[in-house]
């Protein structure tokens, strides 16, 4: 019986058939893609937020980018796990996401009544 390696080396996901390497390489390829387009999606974010608080008298509302930077940064935290990452306690240095923002991580904002 021959031995089938996980799609990323390292983690749990599910394996693939060793014949099909074609097929994981672009499968691993594309997690790579989407896990950098999510994670500059979380840089952008935590850019925006940086810049209205230097910029004094900033029109946006702070509240709205913290929301937003926490949103993006649980997208990523989903993400990970769901790839099998499940060390993610590097990501708040590596990313610089600041205390205020990991204590929304997971929180969702109520819907607006109208």
């Amino acid at each position: 019986m021959e031995k089938k390696t996980p799609i990323l080396p390292g983690t749990n996901s599910k394996p693939l058939d060793p014949r099909m390497d074609a097929l994981q390489y672009e499968i691993m390829q594309e997690t790579a893609q989407a896990l950098g387009r999510i994670g500059r999606r979380l840089e952008e974010a935590l850019a925006a937020l940086k810049r209205h608080d230097e910029t004094p008298g900033s029109n946006q509302d702070r509240d709205e980018l913290v929301q937003e930077a926490a949103d993006r940064a649980f997208a990523l935290f989903i993400q990970r796990d769901y790839l099998g990452l499940r060390t993610d306690h590097h990501l708040t240095s590596t990313y610089d996401i600041p205390r205020e923002v990991m204590l929304r991580v997971g929180v969702m904002k109520k819907a607006e009544k109208t």
